[in-house]
Parts: structure tokens; C-alpha cells; sequence
């Protein structure tokens, strides 16, 4: 029974790692934390400590277990659907300051750098005037593509 109850327990340890690395909603870690729990009775049981200790305790692991496999699945999937934030597709929507412009691109401050820029949409004689505030609509490569602000979009 010892035997077991340590595979148990090195089994249930093994699943909550392989769900550190997987994307499985929690399934193996409260597996793990169940697997660790049967790991725990079965070594106090074998032992010849009664069951007045081994339940208890056993019940507490397991407990402790499915609260933090809990609290990190909710985690994961909130982060999950969170939109990336990260790379050039969080320069999509941000606001650039027209630095310089002639005919169909130009040069646009975001962030604190200079991109070069071409229109998308938004302008149909004119072109942009310096300071003026466009939207990035799209990356490809090192130039964005930008529209002109609509009217509701302005600032108040």
C-alpha cells in the first residue's frame, strides 16, 4: 500500500505540472490534486495511523488542492480571452501624430517613434496636415496604415 500511495503521489504531482503546461481548464490539475489526496490516505493508512488522522488530513490536501487548481484555471481563462496586447497588434486603433506627409505617405508619431505611413481610408483630395491626429487601421512590416479620425472619435 505504501508503494501505491507514493505513485500516487508522484502521479498527481506530475499531472499538476503537465497542466502548468497544457491548456486542459483545469482538468489535470484537479486530477493531480485528487491523485495527491489518494496519495496521502493511502500512506497514512498503511502506516497503521487510523483513520481519525488520515481523513482529516487527506480531506485538507485534497481541499487545499482543487482551491488553487481553481483559482488558476479562472486565471487561465480570463487570460485566455483577453485580447493580445502585445506586438504590432496592439498598435491597431492607437492614435498617431501626422509628423510629416507627402502625397500618399508620410510620417507618423506613435509611441514615441516615427513610422512610416500610407493612407488607408479617410482622405480624398487632401491629405493630412502636420499635428494632425490619424488612426492606425493596420500593420504590414515597418508602415502603418492609417484613416483619418471620425468625428466621434475626436477628442472632447
Amino acid at each position: 500500500m505504501t508503494t501505491i500511495g507514493v505513485v500516487a503521489l508522484l502521479l498527481g504531482v506530475l499531472l499538476i505540472v503537465v497542466e502548468a503546461h497544457a491548456p486542459t481548464a483545469g482538468v489535470l490539475g484537479a486530477l493531480g490534486a485528487l491523485m495527491i489526496g489518494a496519495g496521502v490516505w493511502m500512506l497514512f493508512t498503511s502506516d497503521g495511523i487510523g483513520q481519525s488522522i488520515a481523513i482529516p488530513v487527506t480531506a485538507g490536501v485534497a481541499v487545499v488542492g482543487l482551491g488553487v487548481v481553481a483559482v488558476a484555471s479562472r486565471k487561465a481563462l480570463t487570460a485566455r480571452r483577453a485580447p493580445v496586447r502585445t506586438g504590432t497588434e496592439s498598435l491597431v486603433g492607437s492614435d498617431a501624430t501626422v509628423r510629416s506627409w507627402a502625397g500618399a505617405q508620410g510620417q507618423v508619431e506613435l509611441d514615441g517613434g516615427l513610422w512610416r505611413a500610407r493612407m488607408e481610408f479617410g482622405y480624398d483630395d487632401s491629405v493630412p496636415a502636420v499635428g494632425e491626429s490619424v488612426v492606425v487601421e493596420q500593420v504590414r512590416g515597418l508602415t502603418l496604415k492609417v484613416r483619418r479620425r471620425e468625428p466621434w472619435e475626436l477628442p472632447l
